[in-house]
């Protein structure tokens, strides 16, 4: 149950999809990630923002089809008075953010991860905590939504190889990443297939001692 919302009161609850890259990237051997149709959303879709401990969950979290911002060695404060301003739900793996007032009070909306997890199992921890399916993949690099895009109009944002070699392309709205199925295409899908795995178990972790906030 997310901190700040209805019946959560101030305890924070216990406890994809693939990162994008660039044609820039692909000429190294590294493929870009599909983004495969854009992003489901809309006004119902949350948004998250990730402490730095949480880089990877980002990047599992878009891939999942969900917009979510990380700055990387973000103070405390300034990560909480972000969520703040900006309604994104406030995602952390330090128990001490949840005892500060914005929380505490509801003014932002908050999901303790559990230390321990690899990426793909945390995004499927906030994907079970928060009921959400997992969707059509957004930007991995930015979160943007993806929309398809001919293969002439990306013809010169890509190496020549990968127009040789594929038909369907798709840019973010937000950035102008070109993406395509790339030869780690497998292992995004496999990645996502285990967030959705533990978004669907059936069991939830522990409640941390005493149902106040999570173990240090």
């Amino acid at each position: 149950m997310l901190v700040g919302e209805a019946g959560g009161g101030a305890d924070p609850a216990q406890g994809g999809t693939a990162p994008a890259q660039d044609g820039a990237a692909a000429q190294d051997g590294a493929a870009a990630q599909d983004g495969a149709a854009p992003a489901q959303g809309g006004a119902a879709s949350p948004s998250f923002l990730c402490d730095a401990m949480l880089g990877g969950l980002s990047r599992w979290l878009r891939g999942a089809g969900y917009d979510a911002m990380f700055e990387h060695g973000i103070d405390d404060g300034d990560l909480v008075r972000l969520a703040q301003q900006t309604g994104r739900v406030l995602l952390s793996s330090d128990a001490g953010v949840f005892e500060r007032r914005s929380l505490r009070t509801a003014a932002v909306r908050g999901l303790y991860v559990p230390r321990g997890l690899r990426p793909t199992e945390q995004a499927g921890f906030v994907l079970r905590e928060l009921g959400l399916p997992v969707r059509d993949p957004r930007c991995m690099a930015c979160g943007g939504a993806l929309t398809a895009a001919p293969k002439d109009s990306v013809r010169d944002a890509v190496p020549a190889v990968v127009a040789d070699r594929h038909d369907e392309f798709w840019r973010c709205d937000r950035c102008g990443k070109v993406l395509w199925k790339g030869s780690h295409w497998d292992g995004i899908v496999a990645g996502l297939a285990a967030a959705a795995g533990v978004a669907a178990a059936t069991e939830a972790p522990a409640p941390p001692a005493g149902g106040r906030k999570p173990p240090p």
